[in-house]
C-alpha cells in the first residue's frame, strides 16, 4: 500500500522536522564525540597519567609476518639506526613488488624511554594507546620482556579497539624504565600509531573507557540495533509480499551490519577466511549503496532502468573481479580497496543525487530527508578515506559506523511512517466501509419497510379475498338456495329457518377465524364449541367434550383455523342431518409427528367408499381442506356409529394448499 506524495507530505510534516533534526543531532554528536576523544586523549598531565608525544623508530624490512619473541634481545636489533620521531606516525604506502611466494613486511620497532619521566615505583602503572592502525599484530615490551601481543590474523587484529595493559610485569615489581612497541605491517598497506599514555589505573581508565565506547561499543550497538529493526521489517514483508520496501529495509540492515563488523570485530578468530572476511566488507558497502537506490526507487515511484542496470552491472563486476580465489593474496585486495572507494564514490554522488531529484519532483519528503543523510554520509565517508590511508592523524575515531546509524534512523523513521500509514490507509477505507454500510443498512431498511408495508398490503388483498371467496361459496350459495327454495315455495319455514341459521353459523365462523389464536388447536375449538354447542343441543344431541392439551401449531393462520373449523362444521352437520344421533364426542391426542381431532357419534353408520363416489361435495370438501393444511381425514362407520378423524402436521414443511390450487 502506497500512499499518494501529497498524503505523504501532510501526514510527516511534523515528523520529518523531528527526524531531520535526529539526524542533524547524530551527525554533529558523532564529530563532537571524535573531538571529545581527541580532546580527551590530550588533556593535561596534572592528573598523573604522562602524555608521550616522542619516540624512537627502527623499521626492520622482512618478507613475512614473524611472530614476536619472548624478549627483545633475541631480535638481535641493531643499536645505529633509531630515528626520533613525532607521535603519532604514520608510514604510507609503498608500492613495491611482491616476492615469489611472499610478501614484503615491515616491522617497526617503537622506543620508549620513561626513565626521566616516571620515578622506579611497585605502584602498578598502565600503558594506554589510543589506536594502532596496521596489516599486522603489535607486542609490547617492557624492559625487554614481552608483556601483550595481539591475537588472531593479521586482519583479526582489533586495530580499532584501543590498547589498555599493566606494565608491571609480577605484582610487587617495579614498573619498567623503557617500553618497546614492535607492530608488524605490511610495506604495500601502510600503517599507523598513535601518542601514547603512561600512568596509573584512575588517571587512564576513563580515557580507555570513552575511546572505547566511541569506536567499537556505539558502532556494535548500532548495527545490531539495525539488523534487529531489519529482522522486524523481513517478519512484515513475510505477511506482506507485494510491500518490498520491508524487504529492502531488511537487506539494507544486513549490508550496514556486515559493513560495520570489521571496525569492531577483532582479536579472535572467524569461521571465514581473511580474504573472505575482508571481500565480504568491502562488497557489502557497494551493494548497500545499490540497495539504498532501490530502495529510493521504490519510495518515489520513479525508476530509473538505465541507472539501476548501471550500478548492478558495475557491483556486480567489481564483487566478481575482487573475489578470493581471483585475487593473488590479501595484500592485492587491500591495496584496491581504496581504488574501489574512489570509484564507488561517484557513482553513489550520481545516484543519490539522481533520486533526489526525482524525490523533488515527486514532492516527497521522505526522499529529501534521505538526501539531507547523503550530505553527511559523504562527508563521513570521505574523512574515513582519508583515515584509512593516514592523511590525517591516526588518532582519530572512524564516523562511517555514525552514518549507517543516522541511516538507521533516518530509513526507521521512514518506514515507521509508512507501517503507521498503512495503519492509518485501513483505518481511512475502515471508516468509509462503515459509512457505506451504514448508508446501505438505511436503504435495506427503508426497503425493508416498504416491502412490510407491501406485504401487509398483500396480507390484507389476500385475507379480503379468501373471506370474500368463503363467504360467497358458503354463506352466499346456501343464501342463493334458500332463495330459490322461498320463490318456488318448496321449504317449509322450519327449513327455511335451518338454512338461515347455518348461514349465521358460517358467517360466524368465518369472523372467529380472524381472530389471533397464537398456534394453539384447543383456543380454536372452544371457539368452535362456543358456536356449535347451543345448535347440537337444541337438536337434542349430548355432547362429550374430552379434549386433551396438545403442543402447539406454528403455522395456524387466519386461513389454516377456517379450514379446520370448516371441517368440523360439516362433519357436525352430516351427524346431525344423517345419523340420527343422540351424542358427539370430541377429543384430541398427539399421534406421531402431529396432532388429531377426533369426533365421534352413535348414529347409523354409513358407507363411506359409497359416500365419497356419490356426487356430494362434502366428504370431498373435507378431503380438499385438509390437504390445504397438510393434513388428513380418515372415516371409520358402522352399526355402532361413526369415528371421524383429522389428523394435523406438527411441522408443515410445504405449501400443500398452493399445491392444490394449483391442481384445481
Amino acid at each position: 500500500m502506497h500512499a499518494s506524495p501529497a498524503d505523504s507530505n501532510r501526514r510527516t510534516g511534523p515528523g520529518r522536522g523531528i527526524a531531520r533534526l535526529c539526524c542533524l543531532t547524530l551527525s554533529l554528536a558523532a564529530l563532537f564525540l571524535a573531538h571529545a576523544a581527541h580532546a580527551a586523549d590530550a588533556a593535561p598531565q596534572s592528573d598523573g597519567a604522562v602524555h608521550i608525544t616522542r619516540a624512537e623508530l627502527l623499521s626492520v624490512p622482512g618478507t613475512g609476518y614473524t611472530a614476536p619473541p619472548q624478549r627483545v634481545e633475541d631480535a638481535q636489533l641493531p643499536n645505529d639506526g633509531w630515528q626520533e620521531i613525532e607521535l603519532p606516525h604514520t608510514a604510507g604506502r609503498e608500492l613495491v613488488p611482491t616476492p615469489l611466494g611472499g610478501v614484503r613486511t615491515v616491522t617497526d620497532w617503537y622506543r620508549i624511554d620513561l626513565s626521566g619521566r616516571l620515578l622506579p615505583s611497585k605502584q602498578q602503572r598502565l600503558l594506554y594507546l589510543p589506536r594502532w592502525k596496521t596489516l599486522g599484530h603489535i607486542a609490547v615490551y617492557g624492559d625487554g620482556v614481552l608483556l601483550y601481543q595481539s591475537h588472531g590474523s593479521p586482519i583479526h587484529n582489533g586495530y580499532n579497539h584501543p590498547l589498555l595493559l599493566p606494565l608491571n610485569a609480577t605484582d610487587g615489581a617495579f614498573s619498567p624504565t623503557s617500553v618497546l612497541i614492535r607492530v608488524d605491517r605490511l610495506r604495500s598497506s601502510g600503517s599507523g600509531f598513535s601518542t601514547v599514555w603512561v600512568g596509573d589505573q584512575a588517571s587512564l581508565n576513563w580515557r580507555y573507557q570513552i575511546r572505547e565506547l566511541l569506536q567499537v561499543q556505539v558502532p556494535a550497538m548500532g548495527s545490531a540495533a539495525f539488523l534487529a529493526v531489519g529482522a522486524f521489517a523481513f517478519a512484515v514483508w513475510l505477511g506482506k509480499r507485494r510491500e518490498s520496501l520491508y524487504l529492502l529495509f531488511f537487506v539494507i540492515s544486513a549490508l550496514a551490519f556486515l559493513r560495520t563488523l570489521h571496525y569492531y570485530a577483532g582479536g579472535n578468530y572467524f569461521p571465514v577466511s581473511d580474504e573472505l572476511f575482508e571481500w565480504m566488507t568491502v562488497s557489502s558497502l557497494l551493494w548497500l549503496i545499490v540497495a539504498i537506490h532501490l530502495f529510493l526507487e521504490r519510495l518515489h515511484q520513479q525508476p530509473s532502468p538505465w541507472l539501476t542496470r548501471l550500478s548492478i552491472a558495475l557491483v556486480a563486476a567489481c564483487s566478481i573481479a575482487t573475489l578470493p580465489h581471483l585475487s593473488p593474496s590479501i595484500a592485492s585486495l587491500y591495496l584496491i580497496t581504496p581504488l574501489l572507494n574512489l570509484m564507488v564514490l561517484p557513482v553513489a554522488v550520481l545516484i543519490f543525487a539522481v533520486n533526489l531529484r526525482k524525490a523533488l519532483r515527486a514532492k516527497l519528503p521522505e526522499g529529501r530527508l534521505v538526501a539531507g543523510w547523503t550530505v553527511f554520509a559523504v562527508t563521513f565517508t570521505s574523512y574515513d578515506g582519508l583515515l584509512q590511508n593516514n592523511l590525517v592523524s591516526p588518532e582519530s575515531v572512524y564516523t562511517s559506523p555514525y552514518a549507517i546509524i543516522s541511516l538507521f534512523f533516518v530509513f526507521s523513521y521512514i518506514m515507521f511512517e509508512r507501517y503507521t500509514g498503512a495503519f492509518a490507509e485501513v483505518a481511512r477505507l475502515n471508516k468509509g466501509l462503515a459509512q457505506r454500510l451504514q448508508a446501505r443498512e438505511a436503504e435495506l431498511e427503508q426497503s425493508y419497510q416498504r416491502l412490510r408495508v407491501i406485504e401487509n398490503q398483500q396480507m390484507l388483498d389476500a385475507e379480503r379475498r379468501r373471506l370474500m371467496q368463503d363467504m360467497h361459496d358458503g354463506l352466499g350459495s346456501s343464501l342463493i338456495s334458500a332463495i330459490r327454495s322461498v320463490e318456488r315455495g318448496a321449504m317449509t319455514d322450519a327449513e327455511i329457518s335451518d338454512v338461515l341459521k347455518g348461514c349465521m353459523d358460517d358467517l360466524k365462523l368465518a369472523i372467529d377465524s380472524m381472530e389471533s389464536v397464537d398456534a394453539d388447536l384447543l383456543l380454536l375449538l372452544a371457539t368452535l364449541r362456543f358456536r356449535l354447542a347451543p345448535r347440537i343441543e337444541s337438536a337434542g344431541v349430548a355432547l362429550r367434550w374430552e379434549v386433551q392439551p396438545v403442543p402447539a401449531l406454528p403455522w395456524l393462520d387466519p386461513g389454516s383455523a377456517l379450514h379446520i373449523l370448516r371441517i368440523m362444521q360439516e362433519c357436525i352437520a352430516n351427524v346431525l342431518r344423517h345419523t340420527r344421533a343422540t351424542t358427539i364426542g370430541f377429543s384430541t391426542a398427539t399421534a406421531g409427528e402431529g396432532v388429531s381431532v377426533v369426533i365421534e357419534d352413535n348414529g347409523a353408520g354409513f358407507d363411506v367408499q359409497e359416500a365419497l363416489q356419490r356426487s356430494g361435495r362434502g366428504l370431498r370438501n373435507q378431503q380438499q381442506r385438509a390437504m390445504a393444511i397438510g393434513g388428513t381425514v380418515n372415516w371409520e362407520s358402522g352399526s355402532g356409529g361413526t369415528r371421524f378423524t383429522l389428523w394435523l402436521p406438527l411441522q408443515r414443511k410445504v405449501d400443500a394448499e398452493k399445491a392444490v390450487r394449483a391442481a384445481a
